[in-house]
């Protein structure tokens, strides 16, 4: 269950998470190379905006459509109606699908993907979890700091940021540069063996670095590029939008120090280039760079000295948010309705064979009316109109004989069929007056017609544009072989719906019988005082308990219908499953007659 989730839900939203994603990247790549006076906070943002989206898209339900897809030329139904011949029910097994139509298996390609993202998420999370498990011994190994001065100058630099209270101040021999760690508690530790070796501008500098982190709320803002890293771990836009979110909000942080002391620009880069490199913490942050191309970059924007103005910058965020956050869908334009034309007179239907009930599931079992010789896909007919209400009986009249059912239509065949409106890459006919067998499309089933010869069988088949033709009898019932199973089951389905079509009218019967007995009841508690005065109880009873014991034979009638259901639910998937697997046989009986040279070239 939980995998098929991820197939049916999680997947198609990851993908379309990632195409989206694909565009705002490249629309906020454009902005930072082509605006050089963007700001880093700017950039920060923006490539933080790359990061909620994918996470937005991957959460959101119901995506915003964008009707950008072409639109379809919708005929009148009216038109359709007025050419659609007519169609009797009898004795063949039509599957209305496409003609390249085949049972998914139970292991498929969505289900092995949703595993693979799993697994991939589970590696994830394991180096995540061990990151903070490496920051916590890191923490419990540190001692509290002890200097006055340096709590004191910390404290202050805390009140003029506008903190409420300074981070806790750790020292720690294990770390070579600056480190704020955890965002619920949050810690800063300093190396022990360069706090006292720093000139106190320099200390100034990187507690002031790492008190604008938490002015920002960097440690809460940068769970979101971590959690879409995590999540779409297979795309390389998102590790790209996290590391140019990490590098842009260092280069802030070091914006935010110079800024009003914008003559220590050199001490700082000094100081920088002092810290090296040092990798990132888990949930926490550090002065000191990831690699030397992203100290490199550090340095580069020390040298910006002018940004755009506050205003644009912030309009350019907003709109960037708001236009490109939200998830969209591509659908198609609202359809065109054609003109109406004259369509020729409808034929007259001929009468309908009195048949037993059939069930439309993906199996009818039915006989295929043709015109000119020439089966019709019944997905082309409309449906028949509703029959008249019977009029309310006047009094019992004699029996009347059914009238004769009419003679079956001529050429019709019997089989199995897979119709579809749209031809694929590949199509056979198999024309036998025992037993049909199609997979394609209802034109090309007319082809087949038109090709044959009398009465004898004929495979006619397609691969690509090259039609071919195979009269070998061993050819044609070695195909009608592989597909014996699917006739079975569809002979079997139709014993199912012939059952199904005689509980109903079973079901029916009593149920106007149950009206019949309630007009009765109502009848008799309309007439007068004095004449209910002199009506039997024994009669009112006497239909309580008929009205009881119809009821008990509705209900379990209702359980047999139910049961019934279920098992042609159980003989369609078996059919589907039958189906797929006759029509590969099919094709490679069919690839061995081109081969073996028993084909005709039309």
């Amino acid at each position: 269950m939980a995998l098929e989730l991820i197939s049916d839900v999680l997947l198609p939203r990851l993908l379309a998470a990632s195409v989206q994603s694909t565009i705002l990247v490249a629309v906020v790549w454009a902005l930072c190379r082509l605006v050089p006076r963007l700001s880093a906070a700017t950039r920060c943002w923006l490539w933080w905006l790359v990061a909620l989206q994918l996470l937005v898209g991957l959460a959101w339900s119901s995506p915003m459509g964008l009707p950008l897809l072409p639109a379809e030329t919708v005929q009148p139904a009216l038109q359709v109606a007025q050419v659609a011949p007519a169609i009797t029910l009898d004795e063949a097994s039509i599957v209305f699908a496409p003609a390249q139509a085949a049972a998914s298996p139970v292991w498929s390609w969505p289900l092995a993907l949703a595993v693979a993202w799993l697994l991939g998420l589970s590696v994830m999370v394991t180096r995540s979890l061990r990151g903070c498990l490496a920051t916590r011994r890191l923490l419990r190994a540190s001692v509290p700091c002890r200097d006055r001065s340096l709590l004191h100058a910390l404290a202050l630099a805390a009140e003029a940021h506008g903190l409420h209270a300074p981070p806790r101040l750790r020292l720690s021999d294990a770390i070579d540069s600056p480190q704020l760690v955890g965002p619920w508690r949050p810690v800063l530790l300093l190396p022990a063996h360069h706090a006292d070796s720093m000139q106190p501008d320099e200390l100034d500098m990187a507690l002031t670095h790492e008190l604008v982190h938490l002015q920002r709320r960097d440690l809460w803002l940068g769970l979101v590029p971590a959690l879409a890293q995590h999540l779409f771990f297979f795309h390389p836009l998102a590790h790209l939008a996290a590391r140019e979110y990490g590098l842009s909000r260092e280069a802030a942080c070091d914006a935010a120090v110079l800024e009003g002391n914008r003559h220590c620009a050199r001490e700082y880069g000094q100081l920088l280039l002092r810290l090296g490199v040092a990798p990132r913490p888990c949930a926490g942050l550090a002065s000191a760079s990831p690699d030397f191309t992203l100290l490199k970059r550090r340095l580069t924007m020390l040298q910006t000295t002018s940004s755009l103005p506050r205003v644009v910058a912030v309009l350019m965020t907003v709109a960037i948010g708001v236009v490109g956050v939200m998830p969209y869908r591509l659908t198609a334009a609202t359809p065109a309705v054609a003109p109406e034309t004259p369509a020729p007179a409808a034929r007259p239907a001929p009468a309908p064979k009195p048949a037993t009930a059939t069930s439309r599931t993906s199996t009818t079992t039915a006989r295929t009316a043709t015109r000119n010789g020439v089966p019709v896909d019944p997905a082309d007919m409309p449906d028949p109109p509703a029959p008249p209400a019977p009029p309310a009986p006047v009094a019992p009249a004699a029996p009347v004989a059914p009238p004769a059912p009419p003679a079956p239509a001529t050429g019709a065949l019997r089989g199995t069929f897979t119709l579809g409106t749209q031809r694929g890459e590949n199509a056979f006919v198999l024309l036998d007056d025992d037993h049909s067998i199609a997979v394609s499309a209802t034109d090309e089933l007319r082809e087949a017609q038109a090709a044959r010869r009398g009465d004898a069988p004929l495979l006619w088949m397609r691969r690509g544009d090259a039609r071919y033709v195979v009269r070998d009898r061993a050819t044609i019932e070695a195909i009608r072989d592989a597909y014996a199973e699917v006739t079975a089951l569809g002979e079997a389905q139709g014993e199912l719906g012939a059952l199904q079509g005689s509980l109903g009218g079973r079901q029916g019967t009593l149920g106007a019988r149950q009206a019949e007995i309630a007009v009765q009841a109502a009848t008799r508690a309309l007439a007068d005082v004095d004449v209910r005065a002199q009506v039997d109880a024994s009669v009112s009873a006497a239909l309580q308990r008929q009205q009881a014991g119809m009821q008990a034979e509705m209900q379990r009638l209702a359980t047999q219908q139910v049961e019934l259901a279920r098992e042609q639910t159980a003989l369609a998937t078996r059919q589907q499953t039958a189906s797929a697997r006759a029509e590969r046989e099919a094709r490679a009986l069919m690839d061995d007659a081109i081969r073996n040279g028993l084909t005709e070239r039309l």
